[in-house]
């Protein structure tokens, strides 16, 4: 019995062997951790570079759509078009007096701490055209009061019956509907039974049966034809049309000190990076007839946006010519003062370029600074390490309510 239990003891290990084997097992146990964190952090990334790249494919198309609506049921240029039979006064609300389907703006002023430092320098881009709604709707006459002009619009038509307006509903009801498309302080569009057309701002509607469309004051609004006159309104223009004219504007800003956009500051939840202090985004925002931001319109269209650069091709006397904001020729199109005259009816296409950062710094140095094109941004001071990727989207948009457009 003895020499079995000394064999079986035999069989066992000896201090040396468990220890060697516990200490194999740790630096396995410390090898496979470290790789399930890499692994992680590295998914992490991707994920959020996948984030970004998908906001900005998302943002870029409804930034590609709007452009391509430019000018749509309104006037390239009021300034210079022959086809508006008014013009509007020194009195008439700021952004009627410059009225064009858009307008390109190169910044003086800083957007951010970061952009700054890195040179970047984000273009502001102004759109004017019919955005809420597609219609034109028929009107049943126009009338004055004194110094109000009233639009009555007729209600069995199919623009009426599309938006969605029933005699039947209630007072509240109708206005809230009239008001989603005539909105107050908006640009109102007239196109009278000649082909001539009116501009004016809403300011109040009223459903019922007779819905009516109230402009501020007639002097700044629509025009009455005299007698031998070839300007201006005749009659009641039943069948005329009218339509809603939105000012958009996009730019990348931070959205900060907006109380909409709170959650995505907010340190308790956990969602605010070591970068987002200073963090912008490409934001989408109306604007009513005096410039000023409509409450409740504005909107996150690209998040972690840091540039947006704007080129345009342009006809003139016959020949098509690509023009960027460092062109010497660009001044012609877009002076620094929108009162100056300016030719944006001959615009054919636009070149948009929007860039958008991943979240998080993930690259210790930049690319090749010989390339063309932004590839890295620097989150650091002055624009120096740590650096984050970004994905850039290019297209070029051709603006269709400007191609029959010859006049001068």
């Amino acid at each position: 019995m003895s020499a079995r239990r000394r064999h079986v003891r035999g069989r066992g290990f000896t201090l040396v062997e468990l220890m060697v084997a516990l200490s194999g097992g740790l630096f396995l146990s410390m090898v496979v951790f470290t790789l399930a964190r890499d692994s992680n952090r590295f998914y992490q990334q991707q994920t959020r570079l996948a984030n970004a790249t998908l906001s900005g494919i998302v943002g870029f198309d409804r930034l590609r759509a709007d452009i391509a609506r430019a000018g749509f049921l309104t006037t390239p240029n009021i300034m210079a078009d022959p086809h508006v039979c008014t013009q509007p006064t020194a009195q008439s609300p700021a952004r009627l007096q410059v009225l064009r389907s858009l307008w390109l703006t190169v910044p003086t002023a800083a957007v951010s701490t970061t952009l700054e430092a890195n040179g970047i320098r984000p273009m502001t881009l102004d759109l004017a055209g019919a955005y809420t709604s597609s219609d034109e709707f028929p009107i049943r006459t126009v009338s004055t009061n004194g110094t109000v002009t009233s639009v009555f619009l007729q209600v069995n038509t199919g623009p009426m019956a599309r938006l969605g307006y029933s005699p039947t509903a209630t007072l509240d009801q109708q206005n809230t509907l009239l008001s989603s498309v005539f909105g107050v302080n908006r640009i109102l569009r007239l196109v009278d039974k000649s082909g001539s057309q009116h501009y004016g701002v809403i300011q109040s509607v009223t459903g019922g049966d007779q819905p009516v469309i109230t402009l501020l004051d007639a002097t700044q609004a629509l025009t009455f034809r005299a007698a031998g006159g070839t300007c201006g309104l005749k009659g009641l223009e039943v069948g005329a049309t009218a339509n809603v004219v939105n000012l958009i504007r996009y730019e990348v800003r931070s959205v900060s000190a907006d109380a909409d956009y709170a959650p995505l500051f907010n340190a308790d939840a956990g969602t605010v990076g070591p970068f987002d202090n200073d963090r912008t985004e490409l934001v989408r925002v109306e604007r009513d007839a005096d410039g000023t931001p409509i409450a409740g319109t504005l909107e996150l269209v690209a998040e972690y946006a840091v540039d947006f650069q704007l080129s345009f091709t342009a006809w003139n006397n016959g020949v098509l010519t690509t023009i960027a904001p460092d062109n010497t020729n660009f001044a012609t199109y877009f002076p620094t003062s929108e009162t100056s005259p300016a030719n944006v009816q001959w615009l054919r296409a636009l070149r948009a370029r929007l860039s958008v950062r991943s979240r998080e710094a993930d690259r210790g140095s930049d690319v090749d600074t010989s390339l063309s094109g932004l590839y890295r941004i620097g989150l650091g001071p002055s624009g120096t390490a740590p650096f984050a990727r970004v994905r850039t989207f290019q297209a070029d948009i051709a603006l269709h309510n400007h191609g029959r457009t010859q006049w001068q």
